[in-house]
């Protein structure tokens, strides 16, 4: 089974994390502390065995948010494919959980343990799925512990083991000792011996109990009196020490009346917010005041830069000429550039010419080539008769090299024939041969008589065997006839003569030659019309080629041609001739054209002149620089008669601006005077100080509003408000006094109330002590119960006896089964990580563990130093997942090396590689150099930002 992908919808402190692993092999997962790297192991528990329950004694990784814990994960399994399982806290409380594959199938939760090849949760968290829980529990067992720990995790992958035999034991020892006192069923045994004596006993406690009912019920009476005259004093005297708890509010209270009352009519008399309203009008008056220093300042400043600018109308007056003509320069500047560009062009235009009259290798002058007149059809019919040509010169080559090999060839075979024929015999030879050979074939062998006789005697012998006799006459009918014939047979051979046998193979020999002479007459005569075929196709070709010759003289006619005729067969020659032509125009066009761009050039060049004049500035030389000079002088004045424009709107705009200001001022003084009359004074400073008593007037009010308000909130009246005031004020002494009485007396009633409660207890007790033991049938009824639960202790006591030697039997077969193998192999991984320093892990007689050396040396679990005991806890935790489990099952360890030193770190992540060769294991570490131990390791960092809930 491979990990291919998870998705954590909500998990503890995680939210929305996916990842993707690797197929196979080791990969480390890096994180820091608290990144929930212990939270993703649990998580793929969880999603393999479900969310635990909240009786056992394990997390359940609840979300904070409120959101329900769960999510998926997509695994490959060799022989079912890729599945994923989905799991979320909802109504059951392991999850509901969904299986489906790519396709949507969906699986019930029984094959869930088919894709996981029957893997149970303890052999998953003790084998496939640890940390540093098992390892930072060694150094808390003793010795003879330690060894028993590495015992059981090599049986069982875990802790459970031990922990399941020691629990039995415990479970045993809580119930039953032989000697002991304080087991269950020891006590259970005391309580049943006891119940059975004071069965005996209750017959003699019950003549003084209805006397001390009743003293005890007078009691009870008199404590009700006391209690309810008690309570009603200490209501008092609370409301009194209430008094006392709110003395500093109510003398703030009562010292803010005073206040408020010694303030004079006149100050209620000032304006609403009147100091906040003099600060704004004062701030805005300072305001006005520095905006109006500063106008009259820039007014000054446009004044004296008005006076500085100087104007040149002349210029101005020909604007619209200086622009033009500067509008104009970069076409002026073109055309210069044109004109070279042009008298280059012609150059090259006429050294093509030099080129292609080279080419052509003759001379036509300029009036023939204008003359020379080509059509777009002409041009293609001459590609037609070149094309024609060309294909009639390669067909007439081909053919003469054809007929030349067809007259040879027929030559050759005429020599053949002649030769040939001079072998065959003479007509004479040939029939005497031919007759003899005709009578020897006509002889048939001797055997073909036997074929009759033999029939018959069959057919005989098939009629006797099954006495049939119509079959036994045929047979002697058939008999009788192949004699006859096989006698007429033998007469006609002897009387014939045989043929030589030396004319026989004349005549072969004859044959043979016979058929060669005839093919040979037959490829001869083929041979021979083929060579008449090619030369009337030759013949047809020169009469084409004379016809082509013909269209080309009336085509040179027509377009006025008067050069070589067969030059217009030549491959391009028409070609360059048509360049030369093109050339020539574009030469005759370009020559044009500079003629126009020179006399363009010399109108401008006037025009600049015409303006030079006007503007009495001499023109110089060069006519752009002049240009160029006006503009800018041009540009110049219109700077100045625009920035002139601008500083008088400026001006006109703070004038404006100025008269503004100066109404603002005057309205804001009249607001400050108005203020001064509503506040009734004649000065700043006058309205200052009333201004500050009116602001403390004003605090006192609404402190002493806010207190009344409290003392309302409390349940207070005004009335008693004032009560209340005096009494912590003007009245303390006599309230301290009168709270000293109350509390005397509830100290006074209090007492009187414990004596009564302890004269109650005393009755009650020898009440209990009468009814202590029960009415007789309760103490029967309670022996019945201590027997039934007696026997039921028994019962699990026996259980718990007969499971605890059950798993000795597992045990003892373990070690002799599988145990072996187990330590063979772990021996082998631990001697890697230690390089060969220790050699194997064994037990010794006495079934201790015990590691040796490469020295023979033998080492007990708590002989080793931590970092080494946990490497052997490492090598045996490997080798049980080897051996326990399937080979391609992931496995998962949480910073297992955080106790190993640098080499034994790196020789432990090269021994974890080795065994991921074919399994995936996910090395959770919040160690940064961890993976530069290993680099060709992939390595995942845990988690993203986003992942992260808030807890």
């Amino acid at each position: 089974m491979k990990l291919v992908t998870l998705h954590i919808y909500h998990f503890g402190g995680l939210k929305d994390c996916k990842i993707s692993f690797e197929d196979k092999g080791l990969q480390i997962l890096y994180g820091e502390n608290e990144a929930g790297k212990t939270t993703l192991m649990d998580f793929i528990k969880c999603m393999f065995y479900g969310f635990p329950t909240k009786s056992q004694n394990h997390r359940r990784y609840e979300p904070k948010d409120g959101n329900r814990m769960g999510g998926k994960i997509t695994i490959h399994h060799q022989v079912h494919g890729t599945w994923t399982i989905e799991r979320v806290a909802r109504s059951t409380v392991t999850g509901d959980l969904r299986i489906y594959d790519e396709s949507g199938q969906q699986k019930e939760e029984a094959f869930l343990l088919q894709l996981l090849d029957g893997m149970e949760q303890s052999l998953y968290t003790g084998a496939f799925c640890f940390g540093l829980d098992g390892l930072q529990k060694l150094d808390k067992l003793s010795s003879e512990e330690l060894g028993n720990f590495l015992l059981s995790t090599a049986i069982s992958g875990d802790r459970d083991l031990l922990d399941i035999e020691q629990s039995f034991e415990k479970k045993q020892a809580l119930l039953f000792k032989k000697a002991g006192k304080k087991p269950i069923i020891n006590e259970r045994l005391e309580q049943l011996s006891s119940s059975a004596k004071s069965l005996q006993l209750l017959k003699e406690k019950n003549e003084s109990y209805q006397a001390l009912t009743n003293e005890k019920d007078s009691h009870e009476k008199d404590l009700e009196v006391i209690k309810q005259k008690l309570t009603e004093i200490q209501t008092e005297l609370l409301s009194n020490k209430r008094l006392l708890e709110l003395k500093p509010v109510l003398q703030r209270y009562k010292q803010l009346d005073v206040e408020i009352r010694s303030f004079d009519s006149e100050s209620y008399s000032f304006p609403e917010n009147g100091l906040q309203q003099y600060e704004e009008l004062r701030k805005e008056l300072s305001r006005l005041k520095s905006d109006l220093t500063y106008d009259n300042s820039r007014i000054g400043d446009a004044e004296a830069e008005l006076g500085s600018i100087i104007n040149n109308e002349n210029i101005i007056r020909y604007e619209t000429e200086i622009k033009r003509l500067f509008n104009l320069l970069p076409e002026y500047e073109h055309r210069f550039n044109q004109i070279h560009e042009l008298q280059r062009h012609i150059h090259s235009l006429r050294k093509e010419e030099r080129g292609l009259f080279d080419e052509i290798g003759e001379a036509w002058s300029e009036k023939e080539l204008m003359e020379l007149s080509l059509s777009l059809s002409s041009l293609h019919f001459l590609e037609d008769l070149i094309r024609q040509n060309e294909q009639i010169q390669d067909k007439k080559s081909r053919l003469e090299d054809e007929l030349e090999d067809s007259r040879v060839k027929l030559e050759r075979l005429e020599t053949e024939e002649a030769k040939q024929k001079k072998n065959l015999l003479s007509e004479e030879e040939y029939a005497k041969y031919q007759h003899s050979n005709h009578k020897e074939t006509r002889k048939m062998p001797f055997y073909t008589t036997l074929l009759p006789i033999l029939s018959s005697l069959l057919l005989l012998w098939s009629g006797w065997v099954s006495n049939h006799t119509p079959v036994m006459l045929g047979g002697v009918l058939l008999l009788i006839t192949a004699l006859v014939l096989s006698f007429l047979y033998l007469k006609r051979n002897q009387s014939g003569d045989e043929m030589p046998k030396h004319v026989h193979q004349r005549l072969l020999e004859d044959e043979v030659h016979r058929k060669q002479w005839l093919e040979l007459s037959l490829q001869l005569s083929n041979e021979n019309n083929i060579y008449v075929q090619l030369a009337k196709r030759l013949d047809y070709l020169e009469v084409e080629e004379a016809s082509v010759w013909d269209h080309a003289k009336r085509w040179a006619s027509d377009q006025g041609y008067s050069g070589k005729l067969d030059r217009l067969f030549v491959s391009g020659y028409m070609k360059r001739v048509l360049q030369l032509k093109e050339l020539l125009r574009q030469r005759n066009d370009a020559e044009n054209k500079v003629q126009d761009i020179e006399f363009k050039q010399s109108s401008y060049e006037k025009k600049a002149s015409s303006l030079s004049l006007a503007l009495g500035i001499e023109l110089q030389e060069d006519t752009k620089s002049w240009i160029n000079f006006c503009y800018a002088e041009l540009e110049k004045q219109l700077k100045n008669q625009s920035r002139a424009e601008h500083i008088q709107q400026n001006k006109k705009e703070l004038l404006e601006r100025k008269n503004e200001l100066q109404k603002k001022i005057s309205f804001i003084n009249i607001q400050i005077r108005s203020l001064w009359a509503a506040a009734k004074v004649s000065n700043e400073a006058d309205f200052y100080v009333k201004g500050k008593n009116n602001e403390r007037f004003g605090k006192l009010k609404e402190e002493r509003e806010s207190l009344y308000n409290q003392f309302i909130s409390l349940g207070f009246s005004n009335d008693e408000i004032v009560v209340m005031a005096e009494k912590v004020t003007v009245n303390y002494e006599t309230t301290l006094h009168y709270i000293s009485n109350l509390e005397e007396q509830v100290q006074e009633k209090q007492k009187g109330y414990d004596e009564k409660i302890e004269a109650k207890g005393k009755l009650d007790w020898e009440l209990a002590k009468l009814l202590e033991d029960g009415s007789y049938s309760e103490n029967l009824h309670r022996y019945e119960i201590l027997k039934e639960e007696w026997n039921t202790l028994v019962k699990k006591w026996a259980s718990l006896r007969l499971a605890q030697h059950a798993l000795s039997k597992v045990k003892e077969d373990y070690q002799k089964t599988k145990l072996p193998a187990v330590l063979e192999t772990s021996s082998v991984y631990f001697s890697k990580i230690t390089e060969s320093e220790y050699q194997s892990i064994t037990f010794t007689d006495n079934n201790e563990l015990m590691v040796v050396n490469g020295d023979g040396l033998g080492f007990y679990p708590h002989e080793l130093s931590r970092g080494t005991a946990e490497q052997v806890y490492l090598s045996i935790r490997l080798a049980v997942a080897y051996h326990a489990g399937p080979r391609d099952f992931p496995i998962l360890m949480d910073d297992i090396a955080v106790n190993f030193d640098g080499v034994r770190t790196k020789r432990t992540l090269q021994l974890i590689q080795e065994t991921a060769f074919d399994r995936q294991v996910l090395f959770f570490t919040c160690h940064q150099h961890i993976a530069s131990t290993v680099p060709a390791v992939p390595v995942i960092h845990w988690p993203h930002q986003s992942v992260i809930a808030e807890m």
